[in-house]
């Protein structure tokens, strides 16, 4: 696809936002200093990095809500995980419940024939305390 023979598809670190530290630089002067001297491993406890921990990842490897047998009995079944990164970005999963899942990853809890799902969704909150999300169905 021609992908080799053109230029990186980003030659400079990303643009953060000009939050400073105690030492007058900004997190973008820390983090580009850190990565030119091969290094990584960086503080992120600081509410500067509030973002990275709101990031939580829905994986809904099943859901249904449905009828079942003659006496139009209910039964609700899942098989749900949440993702979600601690202090300094170790990520973990845990189990869930369709109760603590957000109403974008689980439109509808009724019972009928047809309330079924299976997705992965990412939600966050950006550094300003937008809120979003993303639902991707497979």
């Amino acid at each position: 696809m021609g992908v080799s023979e053109r230029a990186p598809l980003q030659s400079t670190a990303p643009k953060i936002w000009e939050a400073s530290n105690h030492n007058g630089q900004t997190l973008a002067q820390v983090i580009q200093a850190q990565v030119a001297e091969g290094s990584a491993d960086i503080d992120i406890s600081g509410l500067e990095f509030d973002f990275v921990r709101s990031i939580r990842v829905w994986d809904v490897r099943y859901y249904s809500h449905r009828e079942r047998g003659r006496d139009d009995d209910c039964s609700e079944s899942y098989n749900m995980r949440l993702g979600t990164y601690g202090t300094q970005g170790e990520f973990g999963w845990q189990r869930t419940t369709p109760a603590a899942a957000p109403q974008w990853v689980l439109p509808s809890r009724r019972c009928s024939s047809s309330n079924w799902r299976r997705g992965v969704g990412v939600e966050w909150e950006d550094h300003e305390g937008n809120h979003g999300y993303e639902w991707v169905a497979y």
